[in-house]
């Protein structure tokens, strides 16, 4: 890594913290564009894909762009004039979060995005991107008690339109974006229901291994890493949906709730099968002996969680 993409991911990683730790609503949005405008030149230096990796950039720009300028009328009218529209001003809020975090209906940029990024720049933007929307949204469902409900909808609803969109892919890029969808709506309930760091830190750590294997390209891995993320029981995506079940079971909300959120996960193992089938049909025994160490280390890592809890 060159000096000045150090200098940039210093500043994207600088961003949330000055976001989370501000009392400020401008210096929020401030911390907020200083991870934005870190990231930008990290997307744009990977010379693998240049063309698409620059299209795939300047889409994400324009984009966020959006979202950013929407996020500061809606949290200039939600904190600095306590005499505006109030369901107006929360609605343009909540919709500018669900821009940042890539979901439905704010979806439509993801997997076009998704699939012209490296590897690397591609975990930088679904995972530490998303940390500073979560925290505004969060404290938007807990502060706002009509917010809720819509927030259980769209979680749903970006669940099931996740699976739809990746049952369409033929490639490993634009099906982690679908699939990057799916469990921004679980992160969503989340919010609503609790356990939402529990499982937006597991995620993080499933698609980190699987992000290791791809560029490492290791077909064995890469299919346990698929399987991991698709939540199947004993693997450690299915804590995270189950650590949200039960927070939701212990509120007030009704279970129909659920049953978007259930359905779209149904429907979204049919690709991550199919992808595991198609990594596990390829591999080889050289994979075995390559990466012996770690590989096994990151199969005990996504099953050793779900034993320590059993246990």
């Amino acid at each position: 890594m060159s000096s000045g993409n150090f200098l940039f991911l210093l500043l994207m990683l600088l961003g949330p913290i000055v976001a989370v730790s501000s009392s400020s609503w401008i210096i929020c949005w401030v911390g907020l564009e200083l991870s934005f405008l870190g990231l930008i030149p990290i997307l744009i230096s990977d010379n693998s894909k240049i063309s698409v990796n620059k299209e795939s950039s300047l889409k994400y720009f324009c984009v966020q762009a959006m979202g950013s300028g929407l996020l500061l009328l809606g949290g200039i009218l939600v904190y600095m004039l306590p005499f505006a529209p109030t369901y107006l001003s929360e609605a343009i809020f909540s919709f500018s979060l669900l821009i940042k975090l890539g979901v439905a209906p704010a979806h439509f940029w993801v997997p076009s995005v998704v699939a012209g990024l490296g590897w690397f720049q591609m975990f930088l933007m679904l995972s530490w991107q998303k940390l500073t929307p979560l925290f505004f949204l969060v404290n938007l469902c807990e502060n706002i008690s009509w917010i809720s409900v819509p927030m259980l909808l769209v979680g749903g609803l970006s669940a099931v339109i996740g699976a739809l969109i990746g049952l369409n892919k033929t490639s490993i890029s634009a099906m982690i974006g679908a699939s990057s969808i799916s469990h921004s709506g679980w992160v969503v309930l989340g919010c609503v229901y609790g356990s939402v760091w529990t499982y937006f830190l597991l995620y993080c750590v499933t698609f980190l291994g699987l992000i290791l294997f791809l560029n490492l390209e290791d077909s064995f891995y890469c299919s346990i890493g698929v399987l991991s993320l698709s939540g199947l029981p004993p693997f450690i995506m299915f804590l995270g949906k189950w650590q949200v079940l039960g927070s939701a079971l212990g509120l007030g909300y009704s279970y129909w709730y659920l049953v978007l959120p259930l359905f779209g996960s149904i429907m979204s193992l049919f690709f991550y099968l199919k992808y595991f089938y198609i990594f596990y049909m390829d591999s080889e025994l050289v994979g075995f002996t390559k990466l012996s160490i770690l590989g096994s280390f990151s199969v005990l890592s996504f099953l050793g969680v779900v034993f320590l809890i059993a246990v």
